[in-house]
């Protein structure tokens, strides 16, 4: 599992990385400021944000059930990711762990992201199974990772890693501590 010492070590690189992918971190922040100041299910040009900042590229009867549960979340103050991810499940057919942690982390930006990048980061494996044992599965990982990035923020170097970003990119100060470590994980490749 990624600790502070390497990602201290290798800041400069994701810091680096970050500044290239400037409209990502952008998009993030459009995201979340409009979240409640639209409909999720009706706005397109919100869609068209979420879609380019998390690589959704699903059908449009896809993206409407989606959207739609994302709708009927976003002011779930307990939104919980085994919930989540069963709603996409019984809407499509399909586990979509990775877009069901975007949603969350969207609603609640102390939340974690579950995606291949930082999965790997963490050395958790890729999941097979059925639909059920799949999202089973999800969630322990989901756990995992988002008690290893509370770790993270609570260790004492953490600050210096926040610090760096806040320098790097001060008109994002007010992304949330969990969203500045997402955001250098991603980053090392």
């Amino acid at each position: 599992m990624i600790t502070i010492a390497e990602l201290l070590r290798r800041s400069d690189d994701a810091l680096a990385g970050l500044a290239q992918r400037h409209a990502d971190l952008s998009r993030y922040a459009y995201t979340v400021d409009q979240l409640h100041r639209t409909n999720v299910d009706e706005d397109l040009a919100y869609q068209r944000t979420f879609n380019g900042l998390y690589g959704v590229r699903r059908n449009a009867d896809w993206r409407g059930r989606f959207y739609r549960i994302f709708e009927q979340q976003k002011s779930n103050s307990d939104i919980q990711f085994g919930e989540i991810v069963r709603s996409i499940f019984e809407s499509t057919g399909r586990v979509e762990a990775s877009f069901a942690s975007k949603l969350i982390a969207t609603v609640d930006p102390t939340r974690a992201v579950y995606d291949s990048i930082v999965r790997s980061n963490l050395g958790l494996r890729t999941r097979t199974g059925s639909g059920l044992e799949k999202i089973a599965d999800a969630v322990d990982d989901y756990q995992a990772i988002q008690a290893h990035l509370d770790a993270l923020i609570r260790a004492d170097r953490f600050p210096l890693l926040r610090q760096r970003f806040d320098l790097e990119f001060p008109q994002f100060k007010e992304f949330t501590d969990l969203k500045v470590l997402d955001l250098l994980i991603w980053q090392i490749r």
